[in-house]
């Protein structure tokens, strides 16, 4: 561990005295962190005190990172409860759940999300219904208990980062009627609002939604869901003006050290600053173009079941209108299935609910989906599985029909089914590559769990499998199937990233 404090005392405009702070921790493994902490009260032409506290956190390691949990540091939460009103553009910083209750509650709320001039995301909690129930919960632990803690823990995660904030039953249903349904957030789910909400707009899909069984299993789920989803926003967000006049009164004050080591510092200082403010627009211009995938994404998903729904009909009623079968359609309507998905995981619960009549999906095919639910790219890999998962399903139910399909690959070549899956190298492999097969290692982490009606053993090798994401390193998401004509159903193996199923290139 190292620490380095500097400090300088002084007045004048815009700052006066200054405060910056480094801790750096070296591991075992050989990654190291840094975090940086700089103080500066700031001095307006009027003669009115203000101050700033800016915390960076930096990580570098030999290893992956995607696994890292974003989170502030623990001296955080205390920095801002002993704080003199902390806050960022109108939005107050704490390391604790805000309430908003009733009618009154829900107006402040729905005023603070629609604020043009907030740039701090808020992470907002509705109320959890009455009996809710979540599966494999410890025991002992109450469905409202974990509730609770883990919104407690949400606001911990993320103090500084966002604003925390929950909704009870009454403000929960006045909230909704503000920002209406496209921006709505119920049932004990949370929704984090990102700056520049405008209700008159329907880009509902740009804000985070996650339902309670996603995050209700484990204490620190949703601080790590929320965390994820605004880390990369968190890191391009920009410092005040006077940031720059707090960093040359530090310089100026190092008077005992020698004037070319300045000007060294003083060009490494801005060659900082030049990259970080490269890199903050690469991350904005990456951020939009997820954002662009997301709402493609779900605009696919919603066009293909309209279509899906239209087929329906046209089979339903044949030559005769389709207004002589009003009860019928209004009965397909009500089936209609969930038309997105808002991350990996949620499209996991959603073919487990909806799909299992052509469709086999065991709790234990899901693997490490909190790390790709916590992505950047969570909401359109999430609509994409979804996709996914519908088109095994179709497949299934083509299995179980009297005339043979053939393979998933023929399929979707041929069926012109409206959930088809792209039958292309670079979304759907039906067989492993040869160095694959020949390594025992690789060939091993594709024998998965399976009914034993298609193998007694209850597992299996398994090749074929969809690319949820071409791209995305380590974590893009891969679902390993397999089809049985015997049984009309398609198993899943295994639901995950890409880190799980490694090949000889990645």
């Amino acid at each position: 561990m190292r620490v380095c404090v500097e400090h300088a005392d002084g007045a004048g405009i815009p700052v006066g005295a200054v405060l910056r702070a480094a801790f750096v921790e070296t591991s075992r493994e050989g990654s190291r962190w840094t975090t940086s902490v700089r103080s500066w009260e700031e001095v307006s032409a009027e003669g009115e005190f203000g101050g700033w506290v800016w915390l960076d956190v930096e990580a570098v390691a030999d290893d992956l990172l995607e696994n890292v949990t974003i989170a502030a540091p623990k001296f955080v939460a205390p920095l801002l409860l002993g704080g003199c009103d902390p806050h960022r553009h109108g939005v107050s910083l704490t390391p604790e759940p805000t309430v908003f209750s009733g009618e009154q509650g829900a107006e402040e709320l729905a005023e603070l999300v629609t604020d043009i001039e907030r740039d701090v995301p808020l992470v907002v909690f509705s109320a959890l219904p009455s009996g809710f129930q979540v599966r494999d919960l410890p025991q002992g632990v109450s469905v409202a208990g974990r509730f609770d803690d883990a919104i407690a823990r949400a606001a911990t995660m993320t103090a500084g980062l966002a604003l925390v904030c929950r909704l009870d039953e009454e403000g929960t249903r006045y909230f909704n009627e503000i920002v209406g349904s496209t921006y709505e957030v119920r049932d004990g789910a949370f929704r984090i609002y990102l700056p520049g909400v405008d209700p008159a707009v329907d880009e509902g899909w740009r804000h985070r939604y996650t339902v309670p069984a996603r995050f209700l299993r484990y204490r620190d789920a949703a601080g790590r869901l929320v965390g994820r989803a605004i880390a990369l926003r968190a890191g391009a967000r920009r410092p005040p003006d006077s940031y720059d006049a707090a960093v040359e009164r530090l310089d100026s004050a190092r008077s005992d050290e020698p004037k070319e080591l300045h000007e060294y510092l003083d060009l490494a200082e801005a060659e900082i600053v030049e990259h970080r403010l490269c890199l903050a627009v690469l991350d904005q211009k990456y951020l939009s173009v997820i954002e662009e995938q997301q709402q493609l994404e779900a605009d696919n998903n919603r066009l293909r079941a309209d279509l899906e729904l239209a087929w329906k009909k046209l089979r339903l009623v044949g030559r005769e209108l389709w207004e002589d079968q009003a009860d019928s359609v209004t009965e397909l309507e009500s089936r209609r299935l969930p038309d997105n998905a808002d991350s990996p995981g949620e499209a996991a619960l959603y073919a487990q609910e909806y799909l299992i009549d052509f469709l086999s999906f065991p709790d234990d095919a899901c693997k490490d989906l909190d790390d790709i639910d916590t992505a950047v790219e969570a909401r359109a890999w999430g609509e994409t599985s979804w996709r996914g998962f519908r088109a095994l399903h179709a497949y299934g139910q083509a299995l179980a029909g009297a005339e043979d399909p053939g393979s998933f690959w023929t399929w979707c070549e041929n069926s012109r089914h409206s959930y088809a899956w792209p039958a292309s190298s670079k979304k759907l492999a039906m067989v492993e590559s040869d160095s694959v097969k020949r390594s025992d290692r690789l060939r091993a982490k594709r024998v998965f769990p399976v009914d034993r009606a298609v193998d007694p053993s209850g597992s299996i090798y398994m090749e074929a499998h969809l690319k949820i994401a071409e791209g995305g390193g380590v974590l893009a998401p891969r679902i390993y199937f397999l089809p049985s004509r015997e049984t009309g159903k398609v198993y899943i193996g295994y639901f995950g990233p890409h880190k799980n199923v490694p090949n000889t290139l990645a």
